[in-house]
């Protein structure tokens, strides 16, 4: 009897873990391609995001887009350059996840959410990835201006 209590918890187990593991895989884009170079952009909502972490080990340039304020940006506009200034890479993204398989070597990343352009400069080694995190002013609030020292900050542009 306990044989088959087992047999049930486990076959049960595994319907689960296989259910989910599909919920994952639907919910990754296809990866895209341009100039050779392999990526996916996405990762909205909490399947999204489930997704791309178990895609990121393959994938050895990571991005996040995000507000200072911790609200994940989505319409970035990021160009990769390679070290000698060819370009490599020019897209949108669809969430706040870009991740990207390049060859091992030295980039520039510049991302663009609106009307401001963030730049870096990263290595990406051979084995294992780089990791990069952008981060601007919350949207909402960019172009808030105060008069006075002592004007209340309603929170709209």
């Amino acid at each position: 009897m306990f044989r088959y209590a087992r047999f049930s918890l486990f076959l049960a187990f595994l319907i689960c873990v296989c259910a989910n593991g599909a919920a994952l895989v639907q919910s990754l884009p296809q990866p895209a391609s341009q100039n050779g170079i392999s990526y996916i952009t996405g990762g909205v909502g909490e399947d999204g995001v489930l997704a791309f972490r178990a895609a990121a080990p393959s994938y050895n340039l990571r991005m996040k887009f995000a507000s200072k304020t911790g609200n994940y940006l989505s319409d970035v506009d990021v160009t990769i350059t390679s070290g000698a200034g060819r370009p490599v890479l020019t897209v949108r993204t669809e969430g706040p996840f870009l991740f990207v398989r390049v060859p091992a070597g030295r980039y520039q990343i510049g991302a663009k959410m609106r009307h401001i352009t963030e730049t870096r400069k990263i290595q990406v080694p051979a084995r294992g990835a780089a990791d990069l995190r952008f981060y601007w002013e919350d949207p909402v609030r960019h172009g808030v201006v105060h008069i006075c020292k002592g004007c209340p900050d309603t929170g709209r542009p």
